[in-house]
């Protein structure tokens, strides 16, 4: 089975990936590892056009062999990559969360780090306006994206539905 989990910043993707993960027994692509180990925190208003493609070719050559294989569950929204992910997936969840509710999981993941092992707490403090910055940018392509496959797509709204949807899975 080959599953992407898409949604905006702060929405559970990485934490449904997980559950998915463990309960199918397959493996985790996680889109922001890639970033982070490629030095997309690093990209910034000095850093050199040639430097951000060689980053972002870096993390589209890892995510597509990583996709090519047979069974896979991804997590992220990086929308210069995510249509060709999507074409590999058989199922698409997009957790529509609300922004507020995205608002306080940042600050639940304050308060219990270890996902991005590379962030400070002031850089996760830092992510509360960078949430509602990429609502706003992002919340137009995630919705063309979602339009685009919505044949493979599965949308939940709540997190108990995608604790439904877990139990449901094989």
């Amino acid at each position: 089975m080959k599953i992407t989990v898409v949604g905006l910043s702060g929405s559970g993707k990485t934490t449904l990936a997980k559950k998915i993960s463990e309960k199918l027994k397959i493996q985790h692509i996680h889109l922001d590892r890639f970033w982070f180990e490629e030095g997309g925190k690093y990209i910034g208003k000095k850093t050199t056009l040639i430097e951000k493609e060689r980053i972002r070719a870096a993390i589209k050559k890892r995510v597509l062999s990583a996709v090519s294989k047979d069974s896979w569950v991804s997590d992220g929204f990086y929308s210069r990559i995510q249509d060709d992910i999507a074409k590999q997936a058989d199922i698409v969840i997009f957790l529509d969360i609300p922004l507020w509710k995205r608002l306080i999981n940042n600050g639940v993941r304050i308060l219990s780090p270890g996902e991005h092992k590379e962030l400070s707490i002031w850089d996760q403090i830092k992510f509360f306006p960078e949430i509602i910055r990429r609502h706003l940018k992002h919340k137009p392509k995630i919705t063309e994206f979602i339009t685009r496959h919505k044949s493979k797509v599965v949308q939940f709204k709540n997190y108990k539905e995608t604790q439904s949807y877990l139990q449901k899975l094989i």
